[in-house]
């Protein structure tokens, strides 16, 4: 049996730290575990945080460029049935399926009665939802309200960085939803006895909450040739955009100036996420390979061509080296 859990919510809400704790806990105990990743891009960085934290695993997939609800469900069918295919000792006992924020998770609920896989298991939802979100987007955001709807258990995450939003998210929650668990969440650990993600029980979705769309949502790739600017990155992600809205951004980088560190690499890792930029290092990868440098910006109605410049314009190439013309 192939236990399956939907790891679900927001860009940017914390899903990959949850999911790395996850693994974690899963390795401790002995346990064959896999993970699926699922991101709207065409670069995964969210699987490069999980690699590199977790190479241990089982086995690691990104399905990039798509929604895993949507588009890439005949792409996630197939790398479980693949999996569930595997002899005993290669088959993992369990997989995380982490989705891209903008994935309505209904369509993924019914894994169990795919004709394909014939023996796994839904062994719960796990939504995770930001401290640092405003509070009206419960409301006003279908799409989000839909995610925490068919929860079996929600995470609220980042409760370290303001405790009191932390409360009023677990409050609203629960008001929301009266039977949903929820506890909140620090670094992406959930506090001792807490329910075990893997035992929940799915909830009926209501259907009052209509079908929740981002069929406008686009992402933009570019990949970097050179060490970027550092204050240049910032002062980029935290100014408004002149047009359009920014609903996520993440990538990997060297930054001009930054050294090698310790450990043999120059790569960070950056995201962007509640109006935070969030800087961590990134090791290399088995074997020593060094993570692409790209950027990933997700958002409606963007000048893609105007975030091009810009993001080249961040890069510091060596002297006698040219920069790439943005166009």
């Amino acid at each position: 049996m192939l236990d399956v859990l939907l790891v679900t919510g927001p860009l940017g809400s914390g899903k990959t730290t949850v999911v790395n704790q996850l693994l974690k806990a899963e390795l401790a105990r002995g346990g064959k575990v896999a993970v699926l990743i699922n991101e709207f891009g065409t670069v995964s960085v969210d699987g490069l945080l999980v690699d590199a934290e977790r190479p241990e695993l089982a086995d690691i997939a990104n399905l990039v460029n798509g929604c895993a609800c949507c588009s890439l469900k005949a792409d996630v069918v197939k790398v479980l049935a693949d999996w569930a295919a595997l002899p005993p000792d290669r088959r993992p006992h369990r997989v995380v399926l982490e989705t891209t924020g903008l994935a309505d998770p209904t369509d993924l609920v019914d894994l169990e009665e795919d004709p394909v896989l014939g023996d796994i298991r839904l062994a719960g939802c796990l939504t995770v939802l930001s401290a640092l979100t405003p509070l009206h987007h419960l409301e006003q955001k279908p799409l989000l309200r839909r995610q925490a709807a068919l929860a079996s258990l929600v995470y609220v995450s980042k409760a370290d960085l303001d405790p009191s939003m932390a409360l009023a998210w677990e409050s609203q929650v629960r008001a929301a939803f009266p039977g949903h668990a929820i506890r909140q969440t620090r670094l992406g650990r959930a506090p001792e006895g807490s329910p075990d993600p893997w035992s929940g029980i799915l909830p009926e979705a209501p259907a009052s909450l209509g079908v929740p769309s981002f069929a406008k949502a686009r992402a933009l790739t570019l990949h970097f040739d050179h060490p970027v600017d550092p204050e240049g990155l910032e002062a980029l992600f935290l100014r408004p955009p002149t047009v359009g809205e920014v609903l996520r951004a993440k990538g990997v980088c060297a930054f001009a100036g930054w050294p090698v560190r310790n450990d043999g690499s120059d790569r960070w890792a950056f995201q962007l996420a509640d109006g935070r930029l969030e800087i961590t290092p990134l090791p290399a990868q088995p074997g020593g390979a060094l993570a692409p440098m790209a950027a990933v910006v997700i958002g409606l109605d963007l000048d893609h061509a105007a975030w091009r410049r810009d993001l080249r314009d961040l890069e510091c190439p060596p002297a006698g080296a040219r920069r790439k013309r943005g166009i």
